[in-house]
């Protein structure tokens, strides 16, 4: 009875401290070097709990099955588990504080975590303290109790965390939907699919090439570099070097070209030296499409000129075909979500719709005549908060606590909330999101004490303040210590 009691107790005590992980604040300095080395060794432990769950539960299920009870062995096997997967998930925790990746996808995976830890020691508990009599008691009267069937539920949702984690994990380091990406479909698609000569060389053929050996690194939930490599725009954006990422007609000095083409033992050679680098073939690719002008339009044609063009096309061929057909599946999903967002944004009184400038992304608008807008329309796109590149909500009702819910929106690059109520408090919550280059506040209630939050948005461009109530020392002062935003005395675009 005394060991069952400490049991309790240290169960008790790891699931409490477990549940508190999602809660706890993001960190408001630069993580310490404990916390990244501690934390990238995530990375190597995970696989003992997966391995180890898997086995475990094949064997629990087995011996359910076959009414057998080796209670030692198991027990063993459950401690190695429970002691692996939460060293795992702490290792995890401390790799997400570290701030190298942001956005939903992660903290999904963190919840995920989480709740698979939980379930296990819960699943712990009942196995070794509730089972055992409910055994006996089946054994009287040789019928199953409830107790006993909820044992094999419980194993099978264990099983299901562990791939929908998994799944998450996979997608944080190879990009959403690298597990389905290439689910064969039972419908033939090549009635939809371009002739070769007329695929795009950036979007049909240069950015899976991007999307499988760069995007590991430079995704929008871990952008090394402030790099992000998930679309023309944001390759031509570049990163913090300052250096341009493409130079049109000169592959030489296209930072992009240079850092795929330095030595291996080069500490700026991308990608890394233990990842696999871009082929000769797509080199000899991105360098003609960088001196033919680098433009998001030009299609393949007939190809690179000359013997050598016209072999590296024969070679492409069939990862021309494989591609032309990921983008025919994503297009459907993509058509599909435009669907779901199109019937919410009228359900909401607003209008959702693809942002033509960033595949993939969506922008919110105002109805006109514009509905009622406020900060709780703004929590009832929550689910759809990582797809939104654009929000345009002028004269709404929006205040400076619905910034919160904004600032979870982590591709947002243009945010324009002219006439509205916002003081500038709520500016803070901001920092969070680091494609954001525009905001429009004009006619806002802005003044000096939130004007001064401005200073907490180091990637924000340019913001729109004409109408506000802003003194001209702070405005100054403004300028004098973020140079490199423009404060624009300019009433600014709506949209």
């Amino acid at each position: 009875m005394k060991n069952k009691k400490t049991l309790g107790w240290l169960l008790l005590f790891a699931a409490g401290i477990l549940a508190i992980l999602p809660f706890l604040p993001a960190p408001s300095t630069q993580a310490s070097d404990w916390t990244y080395f501690l934390g990238r060794f995530h990375i190597l432990l995970l696989h003992f709990p997966i391995g180890l769950i898997l086995l475990l539960v094949g064997l629990e299920l087995w011996a359910f099955i076959k009414q057998q009870t080796r209670t030692k062995v198991f027990q063993i096997l459950w401690i190695a588990a429970i002691i692996s997967s939460l060293c795992t998930i702490g290792a995890g925790f401390l790799l997400y504080r570290t701030g190298d990746y942001q956005g939903s996808l992660v903290r999904q995976h963190l919840w995920g975590g989480v709740g698979l830890g939980l379930l296990m020691l819960v699943t712990y508990g009942w196995r070794f303290t509730v089972l055992p009599q409910a055994q006996n008691q089946d054994a009287a009267t040789k019928s199953s109790t409830w107790q006993s069937r909820i044992y094999p539920a419980s194993l099978l949702t264990i099983l299901g965390l562990v791939i929908y984690t998994s799944h998450l994990g996979g997608s944080l380091t190879h990009g959403p939907g690298f597990l389905t990406a290439y689910t064969p479909s039972l419908s033939t698609s090549a009635a939809q699919q371009k002739p070769t000569e007329e695929l795009l060389l950036f979007e049909d053929i240069l950015l899976p090439v991007f999307e499988s050996r760069c995007q590991s690194c430079h995704n929008k939930h871990k952008t090394k570099g402030d790099f992000l490599m998930t679309s023309f725009h944001t390759i031509q954006a570049g990163g913090k070097s300052g250096k341009a990422a493409l130079v049109p007609g000169n592959a030489v000095q296209s930072e992009l070209y240079h850092r795929i083409t330095l030595p291996l033992s080069d500490e700026e050679r991308m990608p890394p030296q233990q990842k696999k680098g871009l082929s000769e073939d797509e080199v000899a690719l991105l360098k003609w499409w960088i001196e033919e002008g680098a433009r998001e339009d030009m299609q393949w044609g007939a190809g690179p000129p000359g013997i050598e063009g016209q072999a590296i096309a024969k070679r492409f061929i069939p990862q021309f075909q494989q591609q032309q057909k990921k983008r025919v599946q994503d297009e459907k999903k993509l058509a599909k979500l435009a669907k779901q967002l199109d019937q919410l944004g009228t359900k909401l009184g607003l209008v959702i719709a693809p942002d033509p400038s960033r595949k993939g992304l969506f922008s919110v608008a105002q109805t006109i005549p514009p509905a009622t807008v406020t900060d709780e329309t703004l929590l009832s796109l929550q689910p759809y908060y990582d797809l939104f590149s654009k929000v345009s909500l002028p004269g709404s009702e929006i205040t400076d606590d619905g910034l919160f819910y904004i600032s979870q929106m982590t591709d947002l690059q243009e945010l324009y909330l002219p006439k509205t109520c916002l003081k500038g408090p709520g500016l803070a919550h901001l920092s969070e999101l680091p494609q954001l280059r525009t905001i429009n506040l004009s006619y806002s209630l802005l003044a000096d004490e939130g004007a001064l939050h401005l200073l907490d948005l180091p990637q924000v461009e340019k913001v729109y303040l004409y109408g506000t109530h802003i003194s001209e020392e702070v405005w100054k002062a403004i300028e004098k210590f973020q140079p490199d935003l423009s404060l624009l005395a300019e009433e600014g675009p709506y949209f």
